[in-house]
């Protein structure tokens, strides 16, 4: 059985949407609700829960890439990694 939980993203001068997208992502990565090794929801899928430009949230999924958290495979999806591989940056470079 599936379910979904929404997020609420806010439209806020004060935090751009697509640091508000990062976090949530990469909260998700870190606690398990997306396993290492296991294709995260696809660009459409994504597209489909949060309000937001697939172009923002084609970028936010470039930065954990380079960050180690997320490995996109071409024409299968993309993978978290393990977490022995990610190097996430500080909080005030993000």
């Amino acid at each position: 059985m599936a379910f979904y939980v929404f997020v609420v993203i806010e439209f806020d001068e004060d935090r751009l949407i697509w640091v508000q997208l990062y976090e949530i992502l990469r909260e998700r990565i870190e606690t398990g609700v997306y396993k290492e090794r296991m294709p995260i929801p696809s660009i459409e899928q994504l597209d489909q829960e949060f309000p937001i430009s697939r172009g923002t949230i084609r970028k936010v999924l470039r930065i954990l890439a380079e960050e180690g958290f997320l490995n996109p495979i071409s024409g299968r999806g993309t993978y978290v990694r393990p977490r022995t591989e990610w190097h996430p940056r500080q909080s005030d470079e993000a």
